[in-house]
């Protein structure tokens, strides 16, 4: 009896110590918030980290295809430069720590050039601006871009990060989360589960002057190492559904010597007025 009673104070001393137990993992749960957060966190270990963030430049060359009605509208053969600079706050909503130059002929001599959030299409006969509708688009999409954001944005006052669970998204597990900034524009992000890499965004963009929404959504794929960060070498835009560019690169390059001229109008072409 002594035996037996001893055996019962045991089991009633060990489920007694269950509820304990069990009371730090449930005090020390992940939120979403914080779940969303840290999974945006690893997408950034996942392209390479500091790598990731250090890079000064990079240089893509290969195909690039544009559709209208779900036909093929344009082919280049491109090669898109782009130099990352340091984030000026105080600069004002139209500036970006970014410059492109996407060079559409093998002798690059018709581009578009994008200088910290103004833009220029540059052909034989110089240098006409982009219009203003065009640039704001430009400026919405960069800011918006997941490289850019996990390289400018990712400790920006006021976001707010959201798990919203398990997706498929291309037959391809994958984790979502949403991330509003302070002003109320939203993101969606799609992680896969395999290796935290970012596989799609999306998010909604209105017309400034009919207030029409349109979903705007990047797929992201074929990530290879360049340099020690890891990329993606293929790229998708989608418009409400329907496929508006796509890119292919057969080459890609960080931290390169670049010409001095490359985020430049060369002297002596000629600077054309708006809308010509």
């Amino acid at each position: 009896m002594l035996e037996e009673s001893a055996t019962i104070t045991r089991r009633g001393f060990a489920g007694a110590l269950a509820p304990l137990a069990a009371a730090p993992r449930r005090l020390f749960a992940e939120t979403r918030q914080e779940k969303g957060k840290r999974l945006i966190e690893q997408a950034l270990d996942a392209v390479g980290g500091d790598a990731f963030l250090e890079m000064r430049n990079s240089v893509r060359a290969g195909r690039a295809y544009s559709f209208y009605n779900r036909q093929v509208r344009g082919l280049a053969r491109i090669t898109i430069y782009d130099r990352f600079e340091e984030l000026k706050p105080d600069a004002g909503t139209d500036w970006l720590p970014l410059s492109r130059r996407e060079a559409y002929t093998e002798k690059g001599d018709y581009y578009a050039l994008f200088l910290n959030g103004k833009g220029y299409e540059v052909t034989y006969r110089g240098a006409a601006p982009q219009p203003e509708d065009y640039m704001r688009r430009y400026r919405l999409a960069s800011r918006r871009d997941i490289f850019y954001f996990m390289r400018y944005r990712l400790n920006e006052p006021g976001l707010y990060y959201y798990y919203t669970g398990t997706e498929i998204i291309d037959n391809t597990p994958c984790d979502a989360v949403d991330i509003t900034d302070a002003e109320g524009e939203a993101i969606t992000l799609y992680l896969r589960q395999s290796d935290g890499l970012p596989l799609s965004q999306v998010y909604l963009r209105r017309d400034p002057k009919t207030r029409i929404p349109y979903e705007e959504r990047s797929v992201f794929g074929r990530y290879r190492e360049v340099g020690a960060a890891l990329l993606p070498w293929i790229i998708r835009r989608e418009r409400d559904g329907d496929k508006v560019f796509e890119l292919f690169a057969n080459s890609y390059r960080v931290n390169a010597a670049l010409a001095p001229n490359i985020f430049s109008i060369e002297k002596g072409v000629k600077l054309l007025p708006p809308d010509r």
